[in-house]
């Protein structure tokens, strides 16, 4: 049965504590491996550990095991599941380890005798260092799911920490047998823990509640003072609280990017010193996956703010766990029903409104095709996730292909729409083309064309060396059907083979023709027009047409020359040349 993830997280808080207050390594082993046969539902579970001297891994406790050879397995790195493991430091499973392939095979003899089928491994990391491997196992054949992994996961990053934090914890005892000062040292050491499991406490309560990050944030500075917030990995803020004597947001986010810029501190936590406060900067990971950061702040050292800061990450970890899965159900739902749509064939409209209601998308309002454009050959991961998250913020749909996102947002201007997606898309000068307004879900016949004509504007307007702007097709008019194909070097060398050469008289001269050019073409030809649009008596315009025909030949103003002194005209014009 699988697991309820909401449960597992509450799970995975309780055993946090538990092992927090465990006092030795046997200790952490114990609740470790009862609590994975728990948290999974397995008929065993076991810890092995890394022997640095031989360079292998060996069985230190298990619970639910018959066998007496079952504690004396030892594995290399590679070899076996738990090699692997050992070997990749990531999860791996199998339904069935002894007629799974893909495993070097080398205790199945003790596997055999103990009836082990289903396993499930993950590492076990001190400062990003394998320690161990923590396992659950079931004598069926069985699939783990993927909150299961996660779950078991987070769990051994709580072993990391505890055993490091037993670890301690007995060096401390040693001391104290020896001298009064280490005592007392302990005394403190005790109140921190103390302190620091009234805040798991405290945490934990709001984390089962449903907490939101603010939340979580606030509780940090209404038990610390100064500043505090969390941000992702693009430094966007995701919640924040400040005290009255607590610095600006802006000083974290600074010293959060100097921390980031430095890769070998960007995933350990650091601590800077800025404008007079001290700044902590803690990464947000679990397991492989690097979240964010919670950074803190204040004008002098806060005890345990670094013990605190990582248990405040591992419930904020939670939090922004089920934030992506939630997400990334939503954006596979937008993009599969928006891809199906753009499908060729007939579509149940009913089924397809009924979708896109359960989405938050409005089926019966105006929406506008876009088709985004990567400044690279290919759409990166971070600017797939942006469009994505912007369509799940418009109440619209995304599908996202190798070359471009195709997008339909809900607006009735085109253009605006285009220029306003571009702008939050600027950190990736990411060029929008659009076209519409469509009349709903139900216009889905004319859908495909409106993309098609949001994909030439896009194109046009590279071209038009306006890479990273946006614009509807409407906007561009015939010149985004007869240049859409083209790149931006055919713009330039035909704006520059019918306009260069007016435009060098002009420098050279400090004349107005190509001013006077564009005015002949739009008063039609009439010298009575050009000279009121150019305000300039109709003798000067006879001059000056007198000279146009002398730099471009006395046959530009009929046929195809127009044709294509206009078509520069207006690509320059576009072009804002």
């Amino acid at each position: 049965m699988a697991v309820d993830l909401a449960l597992g997280l509450r799970d995975v808080l309780d055993a946090s504590a538990e092992l927090a207050g465990a006092e030795d390594e046997d200790a952490v082993l114990h609740v470790a491996i009862r609590r994975a046969r728990q948290l999974v539902g397995t008929d065993l579970a076991y810890v092995m550990l890394l022997d640095p001297e031989r360079g292998d891994t060996y069985m230190r406790m298990a619970e639910g095991a018959t066998s007496p050879k079952f504690d004396t397995i030892r594995l290399g790195m590679g070899l076996g599941l738990g090699g692997q493991v050992a070997q990749a430091m990531a999860p791996r499973w199998t339904r069935n380890y002894l007629a799974d392939e893909q495993y070097t095979h080398v205790i199945d003899p003790i596997i055999l005798d103990e009836g082990v089928k289903a396993i499930l491994g993950v590492p076990v990391r001190t400062h990003g260092r394998l320690t161990g491997m923590l396992f659950t196992s079931d004598r069926r054949e069985r699939d783990f799911t993927h909150d299961e992994i996660t779950l078991l996961a987070l769990l051994a990053d709580q072993i990391s920490a505890a055993l490091t934090a037993a670890e301690r914890s007995s060096g401390r005892r040693r001391e104290l047998d020896s001298t009064r000062d280490a005592l007392d040292a302990e005394r403190a050491n005790s109140a921190r823990l103390a302190a620091t499991v009234s805040i798991h406490e405290r945490l934990t309560r709001l984390v089962v509640a449903g907490a939101t990050v603010p939340e979580i944030v606030d509780l940090v500075v209404d038990l610390e003072g100064g500043t505090a917030a969390v941000f992702d990995l693009a430094h966007r803020e995701i919640g924040s609280a400040r005290s009255p004597e607590g610095p600006p947001i802006a000083l974290l986010r600074e010293v959060l990017e100097e921390v980031d810029a430095d890769s070998e501190q960007s995933a350990a936590l650091a601590s800077r010193h800025a404008d007079g406060y001290l700044v902590v900067v803690t990464p947000v990971i679990t397991g492989t996956d690097h979240l964010g950061y919670v950074t803190f702040a204040s004008r002098g050292a806060v005890p345990a703010i670094e013990r605190v800061l990582e248990r405040v990450s591992s419930v904020i970890a939670l939090i922004l766990l089920g934030h992506r899965a939630r997400d990334e159900a939503d954006n596979r739902v937008r993009g599969e029903l928006l891809a199906e749509v753009l499908a060729p064939g007939e579509h149940d409209l009913e089924a397809v409104a009924r979708r896109a209601a359960l989405l938050g998308v409005e089926v019966d309002a105006d929406l506008v095709a876009l088709v985004v454009t990567p400044a690279e050959d290919r759409m990166s991961r971070a600017l797939q996730a942006e469009c994505r998250s912007l369509a799940r913020a418009d109440g619209g749909l995304v599908t996202t292909y190798g070359d471009r996102a195709v997008m339909l947002l809900p607006g009735t201007d085109p253009g605006a729409t285009a220029r306003d997606v571009a702008s939050r898309l600027a950190t990736h000068r990411a060029t929008v083309g659009a076209s519409g307004p469509i009349a709903g879900l139900a216009e889905l016949d004319g859908l495909s064309d409106h993309v098609e004509r949001a994909r030439r504007a896009a194109r046009l307007l590279i071209a038009l060396d306006r890479a990273g702007d946006g614009a509807a097709t409407e906007e561009l008019g015939l010149y985004g059907l007869l240049f859409s194909e083209v790149d931006h070097e055919f713009v330039t060398q035909f704006i520059d083979r019918n306009l260069g050469p007016v435009r060098d008289v002009d420098r050279a001269r400090g004349s107005a023709l190509l001013d006077t050019l564009q005015a002949w073409f739009a008063a039609d030809g009439s010298p009575s027009g050009i000279a009121e649009r150019l305000f300039v008596h109709v003798n000067t315009v006879y001059q000056r047409l007198d000279r146009l025909d002398s730099v471009l030949g006395s046959g530009w103003r009929r046929g195809d020359r127009a044709l294509e002194l206009r078509l520069a005209l207006r690509l320059s014009e576009l072009r804002g040349a």
